[in-house]
Order: structure tokens, then C-alpha cells, then sequence
């Protein structure tokens, strides 16, 4: 779930069974937009390292989460136990990361997302001797894609420890190694010209795969476009590339599904389904058919065909998407075609070296370049201040459920590690990596939630009126009547002065609020499956590749999570973080 966005919200229905092309009617739409907010903080000072080395904090909230801890301490350990994951001790020389990395030339495609940017960052900062770095960016033409990477990486806040280092020689610099290139992964070539192509081709040596559509209730045609045809071109050009060492892609954690249990680094290949995954010898889905990329292309295209003058076509390609997800056992769109975008890279891989990198839900960065740097608005950060801001008292979820939350910096450093070890064997393979946190340091939605709880009251929201929000402890629900019930009784008992209104005034306030909750009900329903997740992530390879880094290493490319203390996180880190760099200092 390493970048989800929620757009467009509509019916998911993600508990229930679905009806193929179901008649979902169309919510009166609620554009929800934050008040102002007061800085409470100065602006980040300019640093580029910062030691935030915190202990390791309690996790134990309940006797039920004292279980739910304690299962997936001892499942996951006896698991590493049983892959005879042992710690050595560590080489001398480590893996050889800032060495691996110079003089290669790499192509890095969705060159302006969050995760793209801070690679782009701390490969330019720790590895400065590596030849050139490609960007693909979705651009018109060279001119648009040179302004997107002046605008978007170059002048980037997140590039001001860079252009502290390097100073008047920032830009030669940067401009020396960044080259950016006008195209789209959906296309042939990468919609790149012939050829820039043929050059491309054959100057990489590493491809870094980040471009993805992120929206959980995205059409599926789209979807599928970005998610599966996207890396199917990828690995067409990747074959014309004759000194490629690596090609690395990201996925997410949470492709792997509605899986329970302890969820191992095991790739998809093309046909597997959760659905038949989860069957028994007597389950009516025992000759459950095969899930195929070619499938789900021919099944969308076939339905565009027959729909005339594009009449409900979005609407429709919304629910087909999500109806087929939970038919084949996803969560949701977005989860379903990154499965399907990797059973796509396994079936044409043939002797390319592949690493798929799984990240769980990306948060801002823990120390680097700078602690809190985020861009955007990532999964749970909507839960956090819909619940800051008032507008969200309850929630949709189990309280003792785990949520897996990885800072971008760690997954930065992972990537960077995987690649190096893995680029050195050059082995024609295809290796899976959780970067995760929940088997080492695990974290529940109701610690979230505390968190959120201690940042609010002691330094609330600004509402429209000038007036400080006040808020309550989170309340949960596991039935969506009972906690649409309850906002629609909390957020008009949240109203003054209504006893004042008229009769005409009161109805319309009444529909304002109807309005409200139908939203609110969506928004929780497209989060419910991550709510009330039965799964969490074996991470043995990311352990082993921590295992084989040198001391140096360990201290430039800090991936263990373990020494992560959640509460000051999310407190002194995190949350300031969003208002800092979203928010611009609002609160």
C-alpha cells in the first residue's frame, strides 16, 4: 500500500458479497475541505542528518492485543526459525552499497512521486559517483518534462540538504546526473522516441520500476492500464537493454490479498487467485477458474465495446473493478492489478534479474534527509485528521487489529540495499521483499488512534469560527449501521444555535449533515478492509539483508524498524510533519 489515494468514493460493499455490474447509486458528492489551521511549529530547519534514536515502547493496550501480539511475535519467529533465518555475524565489508553504485547509469520511471523523490534524493546524496539517473516523467515533450523536474525534484524542499552540500555547484550537480525524459510506461517503448529509446537501451544498467496508479477505487480499466500494461511494456523494453544488471518493481504488501495468517515473500505467477488459494477439497470453488491478465483486459475491453455513447461507462468501470477483485479474493482494485501487474513481470521475465519490492503503508521520513518530510496526502493520514478535525468520532474498524507503517527513508535504504546486494549476483531470479514493520515492531489501530488523540488535545485544530476543536477518545464499530448512527448523532450534537434556525434553515441543515455521513460512510467502507486486516507480513529477507550490511552500512541505511518508538513518531514526527509540509504549517 506504499502511495493510496481515495478519490471519486462510491458503494464497496467490501464485507458483503457482490453482484457483477451491480447498480451502485451515485452519492451526492461532499467535497471535504480542511479549515485553517495555526503554525505551531517553526519550519523545518535545514539539517541532513538528524540522530532520532528513540527506545522501544510498549505495545500492550488490551488483554486481547497482548494475544494478537503475542501470536504474531511467536508465529514469526518460529517461521524464521524454520527458514533458518540466523543472524551471522556481520562481514567487514558489508554488502558494498555506495560502491555497487558507481558509475551505473539507471532509468527510474514515476520520477516525480513520493517514493521516486526521496530515492532520487539519497542515491544523489550517499551514492554521488553514480553515472546518470533517467527519469521518465509524463510530459508533452522534453521542454514540459525539463520544467516538471526543475519545479518538482530540483527546487524541491526535499533536495535542500543536497543543495546545502554541493552549494553554487548544486545545480551543475544535479543537472549533471538527473536527465529527465518525456514519456508514458503504458506505451511502446515507454512513449519514448525511437531513438532516445535505442540509447537508453543500451546505457542501463538498473531500472527502477514507481510508476503505478495508487487509487484504491480507481476505473479498472485505468487500473489495469497503469498497473499491469504498465510493467508489460517495461519488460518489453527491458529486454531490448543489453547491460541491465537489475530490474527492480514496487509493489505493495497488500497485493497479497484477503490472506490470514502469517504472509510469506512468495511471488505470484500468472493464474493464482486468493479466492481458489483459500478453497478446500469441498468448497464450491474448487474449480475456480485461473486468474489471467489477458482475462481481465479482454473482459473490459469486450464491456467498453458493448456500452454505447459511454453511458455510465466510469460508474460501471468502478464497480467492475472492485467486484472482480473480491470475486478473485482482493481487497480492492488498486491491491488487485498490483497482483496482476506482478504475475505479468513473472510470466515475461525469462533471464532478467528481478526484485519486487513490497512496501506496506509509506509514511513521512523517520530522520532523512530531515524527520516528517512527506508529499501528499498518504493512506492513513485522512483517518488521522478527518479524526483531528472532528469529523470522524468513530471509526469502522477493530481496535486490536495491526497496522503496518514503514517511514519512505526506510524503504529508501532497503531499496538501495536489495539493489546492490542482488546487482552484484546479477542471478536470473525473482526475489520478493516485505519492507514492513508489523513482525519487529508492531502497531494497532488503537495506538494510532491514542497518538492522534495526545497531538489533537494539546494542540487542537482550528475550526471556521476561530475556535479550538475538542475531541474524544476514538469509538469503534464493526457494523456500518451502528457507526452511521453514531456520526450522525455526534456531528449534530457538535452544532450550536440550531434551535435558532427556521424550519427551512433546520431542513437544510439536515440534508447539509445527510450529506456528511453518506461521505463519511464511503470513506470508511473504501477503508474497511484495511481496518479489520487478518494478515501480517513475514519480512525474513529484509532481516537477512540487515544481517549482511557492515556497521557503516547499518549507519548510513537505516532499515530496522524495531528502533522505532510509534508514540514519538507520530507525535513529534509524523503528524507534525503532514501540517509542516501538506498543510504548509496550518493547523
Amino acid at each position: 500500500m506504499s502511495m493510496l489515494f481515495s478519490k471519486n468514493l462510491f458503494s464497496l460493499n467490501t464485507r458483503e458479497q457482490t453482484k457483477l455490474i451491480s447498480k451502485n447509486p451515485h452519492f451526492a458528492s461532499f467535497e471535504y475541505k480542511f479549515s485553517s489551521f495555526e503554525s505551531d511549529k517553526k519550519s523545518v530547519n535545514k539539517i541532513c542528518y538528524l540522530n532520532c534514536h528513540y527506545g522501544k515502547s510498549s505495545f500492550v493496550s488490551s488483554p486481547q492485543q497482548h494475544s494478537l501480539l503475542k501470536t504474531v511475535t511467536e508465529t514469526t519467529a518460529k517461521a524464521m526459525e524454520e527458514q533458518q533465518i540466523v543472524a551471522p555475524n556481520k562481514a567487514s565489508n558489508g554488502i558494498g552499497i555506495v560502491e555497487f553504485f558507481e558509475g551505473k547509469t539507471l532509468l527510474v520511471t514515476g520520477a516525480t512521486g513520493f517514493l521516486a523523490k526521496a530515492l532520487i534524493e539519497k542515491l544523489l546524496r550517499a551514492t554521488p559517483k553514480v553515472n546518470k539517473i533517467y527519469l521518465l516523467i509524463r510530459a508533452k515533450d522534453k521542454g514540459a518534462a525539463f520544467d516538471r523536474l526543475t519545479s518538482e525534484i530540483i527546487e524541491s524542499k526535499l533536495f535542500k540538504c543536497l543543495e546545502e552540500m554541493h552549494g553554487e555547484s548544486y545545480k551543475s550537480f544535479i543537472l549533471g546526473k538527473l536527465i529527465p525524459i518525456a514519456g508514458n510506461v503504458h506505451e511502446t517503448n515507454l512513449g519514448m522516441g525511437i531513438v532516445t529509446a535505442h540509447q537508453i537501451a543500451e546505457e542501463i544498467d538498473l531500472i527502477i520500476d514507481s510508476a503505478a496508479n495508487t487509487t484504491f477505487d480507481e476505473r479498472y480499466d485505468l487500473a489495469l492500464e497503469a498497473n499491469v500494461n504498465g510493467p508489460c511494456q517495461l519488460m518489453m523494453f527491458a529486454k531490448k537493454c543489453k547491460n541491465l544488471k537489475l530490474l527492480m518493481h514496487y509493489s505493495t504488501a497488500y497485493a497479497n490479498g484477503e490472506r490470514e495468517g502469517l504472509v510469506y515473500e512468495k511471488p505470484f505467477t500468472m493464474g493464482e487467485t486468493i479466492t481458489r488459494e483459500k478453497s478446500t477439497s469441498i468448497s464450491p470453488y474448487t474449480n475456480f477458474p485461473p486468474l489471467h491478465a489477458a482475462n481481465e483486459l479482454d473482459l473490459v475491453s469486450q464491456l467498453k465495446n458493448a456500452i454505447q455513447n459511454n453511458n455510465g461507462l466510469e460508474q460501471i468501470m468502478k464497480d467492475l473493478g472492485v467486484e472482480r477483485a473480491k470475486l478473485h479474493g482482493w481487497q480492492d482494485t488498486y491491491s488487485f492489478t498490483k497482483a496482476i501487474g506482478e504475475m505479468m513481470i513473472d510470466s515475461m521475465r525469462e533471464e532478467i534479474p528481478i526484485r519486487i519490492l513490497r512496501p506496506s503503508v509509506i509514511s513521512s521520513c523517520y530522520k532523512e534527509p530531515f524527520p516528517g518530510w512527506i508529499q501528499g496526502f498518504r493512506v492513513i493520514d485522512p483517518l488521522i485528521f478527518f479524526y483531528g478535525k472532528g469529523q470522524l468520532p468513530g471509526v469502522l474498524a477493530n481496535p486490536d487489529c495491526l497496522v503496518d507503517v514503514v517511514p519512505v527513508d526506510m524503504v529508501v535504504n532497503a531499496t538501495m540495499a536489495a539493489i546492490a546486494k542482488h546487482g552484484y549476483m546479477q542471478s536470473p531470479e525473482l526475489n520478493v521483499y516485505h519492507l514492513t514493520s508489523m513482525p519487529m515492531n508492531p502497531l494497532s489501530f488503537s495506538q494510532l488512534f491514542d497518538y492522534s488523540y495526545d497531538f489533537f488535545s494539546s494542540f487542537p485544530i482550528i475550526n471556521s469560527k476561530g475556535n479550538e476543536v475538542e475531541i474524544r477518545r476514538m469509538r469503534y464499530f464493526d457494523k456500518i449501521s451502528d457507526f452511521s448512527n453514531y456520526i450522525w448523532e455526534d456531528l449534530f450534537i457538535q452544532q450550536n444555535g440550531i434551535q435558532d434556525l427556521t424550519e427551512e434553515e433546520i431542513s437544510q441543515f439536515q440534508r447539509h449533515f445527510k450529506r456528511k455521513v453518506e461521505y463519511l460512510k464511503q470513506f470508511s467502507k473504501l477503508y474497511e478492509p484495511y481496518l479489520f486486516y487478518k494478515g501480517w507480513f513475514h519480512n525474513g529477507n529484509m532481516q537477512k539483508l540487515k544481517e549482511d550490511m557492515s556497521e557503516e552500512e547499518t549507519n548510513s541505511f537505516e532499515i530496522d524498524m524495531g528502533k522505532i518508538n510509534w508514540r514519538d513518531y507520530f507525535l513529534k514526527i509524523h503528524i507534525p510533519g503532514v501540517q509542516e509540509n501538506v498543510l504548509k504549517g496550518k493547523r
